[in-house]
């Protein structure tokens, strides 16, 4: 299998082909193909376009990138126009890794006929490959698919950081969403990832005071990692005068906070060390009117003796 390209014969091609499928070979003969340039293009695709997806992606991964090395992008376009989704659930999980690979190589192929065809991919199967190829645009267009794959866990952290790309237009999607204003569901259990990514995404991002309104019900909200994102907001973009009911929300949901949920709330107060303990002191003495006893298994507890110490005046955690 050596000698120049334009004496490579077709059959030397396909039998190179064939050995794309050998996990010892395999490699060393897309290196081959890839030395013999552009003749091979045609025998390559039609490995990838017309050939049966399997359930080892190897060699179909290898063609995608022998296309891509030798600027085959129409090639790789024709694949994702052509694909139809397998329908063994192992073949299908393998092809993701394939959809991906083409999608990544036809990152160096930036233009808006590329970019049409990744999204409508990534509507119809999205895989990480794919969020990162469509990010790379950083086009608002591709802003409502991204949000919509905060429920994929899969490719949710690629989708937050195309977002991350692109914050104006991100965010303004953001506010909308969480306003009941897009098609995208909010509300209720099954939307409770999409509510936590898009509040920690707006985190990051900052919001107006003007804005803080429309996200201050989400102190109620029955995920804690929402409550949390949104009184990280509140307590720095509201004004002065919410804070107390902000920080005090927060502490009345601690109750039901798992580990991680507790220690960001403690970091959280301990940025606000004055107003935190102030607001837990009176939280504090309205439930020991009511005749309660500390629980240390409950977070709501453990933070409060964080927050006031020995200003609680009671057996503190682990003494006998």
């Amino acid at each position: 299998m050596t000698g120049p390209a334009h004496e490579v014969s077709d059959d030397v091609i396909e039998q190179t082909i064939a050995v794309l499928d050998s996990l010892v070979e395999g490699d060393r003969a897309a290196e081959q193909l890839i030395s013999y340039g552009k003749r091979v293009i045609p025998a390559v695709e039609r490995f990838l376009v017309e050939s049966r997806p399997r359930s080892i992606s190897v060699s179909r991964c290898r063609a995608v990138r022998i296309l891509g090395a030798l600027g085959a992008y129409s090639s790789l376009l024709r694949y994702f126009r052509k694909n139809i989704a397998p329908n063994d659930a192992t073949v299908l999980f393998a092809e993701d890794a394939v959809r991906s690979a083409a999608a990544r190589e036809l990152i160096r192929n930036e233009s808006p006929a590329t970019f049409r065809v990744l999204l409508d991919a990534a509507k119809q199967r999205p895989t990480s490959g794919l969020v990162q190829a469509l990010s790379q645009y950083r086009w608002p267009e591709s802003v409502p698919l991204l949000f919509a794959l905060f429920e994929d866990d899969l490719c949710r952290e690629d989708a937050k950081n195309g977002l991350g790309k692109m914050p104006e237009a991100a965010k303004a999607y953001a506010i909308l969403l969480l306003r009941g204003l897009t098609p995208l569901p909010i509300h209720g259990y099954s939307a409770s990832r999409r509510r936590r990514a898009t509040l920690q995404l707006l985190v990051e991002f900052g919001i107006s005071m003007n804005e803080w309104p429309d996200l201050r019900g989400f102190l109620k909200d029955e995920d804690r990692d929402c409550v949390i994102a949104a009184a990280t907001l509140g307590l720095s973009f509201a004004s002065p005068a919410e804070r107390p009911s902000i920080i005090g929300a927060m502490l009345e949901a601690s109750a039901g906070m798992n580990w991680a949920q507790e220690t960001m709330a403690v970091e959280l107060l301990d940025k606000w060390p004055i107003l935190g303990r102030q607001v837990a002191r009176e939280i504090h003495a309205e439930h020991s009117k009511r005749g309660e006893k500390p629980n240390w298994l409950s977070p709501f507890w453990r933070i409060l003796h964080h927050v006031l110490g020995d200003e609680m005046q009671v057996q503190k955690p682990g003494a006998l």
